[in-house]
């Protein structure tokens, strides 16, 4: 029998949707042993290791790692530690990094441990992610890395994109997307529950306009902000009901300050926390939502911001997410606003001049991202490695 396919892939979390659905769906498809080194040790998503051969965790004991400032300035330096000594005298056919993190770009020495070195940005690389307090630093770091890889696996429109940062990249390019579960149980559901079971089943007033004001329970999606300035609005609060899912990436500390300031808000509101939510869940609360504000720092174009689309959901985006060409490659259209508050009075105008309803023709868009159709393209690339 010929000997499996032996798959690294570094990781900000391995507790994650999609890290745990593309494992799955390689050993669906070929014959695979897959190891996951991860920075970020988290068990807050739900997802078990299962479809992994051997999980790997960053430790973070240092005592200095309590001192807030000194933090950021070593967490990156203790994590690349701990990956070089790992990958001694170890060595891969394939390393697949799942966001470049700032541990990995300081890694120099990830290619030497196998035959392939593929990277797929995740998200924040090119805008925010920094090394000892630098945006620039960490960009110069990540053009050495990227001058030791053997193929960038992302979007065409990323590539267009990454151009602009790096104009010479000496690596190979490879156009794969990561799936998504939750739209293959947003067709199961489009045939037996309506937009008004979905709501009921999250206990979701049927009278008000539901609006989400942030996919997971990240600070970096400004839940704060936005529900100060859209209880600015009277009208709003007697006719809308905000979403706020915190069951991804959610601190506690931070997840206790954004109830306090709902509660304080005026506006009826459904807050997760403290749960996992299931596939079905998901695509429950995706069709549950009538609008989507996605405002957040920084974000890729996200499965959650594509499960929402395909639901139905109004999408009103912030144009420093540079959503534009991919929403256009997809057929999707979308609202894109410059600062919260310009969001705000988009809002208003949508809900006096739409009618907001569930519909099948951006439901069918979405086909493409079933992980059914995605794992194709990683198939075929890692294939050339076998």
């Amino acid at each position: 029998m010929k000997k499996p396919l032996n798959i690294l892939l570094l990781v900000g979390t391995a507790n994650d949707i999609f890290i745990s659905n593309m494992s799955k769906w390689l050993k669906k498809s070929m014959n695979v042993s897959i190891d996951v080194f991860e920075f970020e040790p988290s068990s807050n998503q739900g997802y078990d290791n299962r479809h992994f051969d051997n999980l790997t965790s960053v430790i973070y004991k240092n005592p200095l790692m309590r001192v807030k400032g000194v933090r950021s300035l070593i967490k990156p330096y203790i994590g690349s530690k701990q990956l070089r000594r790992y990958l001694s005298n170890k060595h891969y056919d394939i390393i697949q990094c799942h966001w470049i993190v700032p541990a990995v770009v300081l890694t120099k020495n990830i290619k030497e441990h196998c035959s392939k070195l593929y990277v797929t940005f995740w998200g924040g690389e090119l805008e925010t992610l920094k090394l000892l307090y630098s945006h620039d630093y960490y960009l110069f770091k990540l053009k050495e890395l990227l001058n030791s890889v053997d193929s960038i696996i992302n979007s065409q429109l990323f590539l267009n994109k990454l151009s602009e940062y790096v104009p010479k990249l000496n690596a190979e390019f490879h156009n794969a997307r990561l799936g998504s579960s939750s739209i293959e149980e947003l067709y199961k559901l489009n045939d037996i529950e309506t937009k008004e079971e979905s709501k009921q089943y999250w206990n979701i007033p049927l009278d008000k306009t539901t609006v989400l004001i942030g996919y997971s329970g990240k600070a970096l999606h400004n839940h704060i902000p936005i529900i100060n300035e859209l209880k600015k609005n009277k009208e709003f609060k007697i006719n809308s009901h905000l979403l706020a899912p915190m069951t991804r990436g959610a601190c506690k500390n931070y997840v206790s300050e954004v109830e306090t300031t709902l509660k304080k808000s005026g506006f009826s509101y459904t807050l997760i926390k403290d749960r996992f939510l299931s596939d079905l869940e998901v695509a429950r609360l995706r069709r549950s939502t009538d609008i989507t504000l996605q405002l957040s720092d920084f974000d890729g174009y996200s499965r959650s911001i594509v499960e929402l689309l395909c639901a139905g959901s109004i999408l009103i985006y912030g144009d420093w997410l540079n959503y534009k060409d991919r929403l256009n490659d997809d057929g999707f259209s979308a609202y894109s606003v410059s600062s919260i508050e310009e969001a705000v009075l988009v809002m208003e105008e949508v809900i006096r001049g739409s009618q907001i309803n569930i519909t099948n023709e951006n439901l069918y868009k979405g086909r493409k991202y079933l992980w059914s159709e995605c794992i194709k393209d990683w198939v075929n690339i890692y294939s050339e490695s076998d």
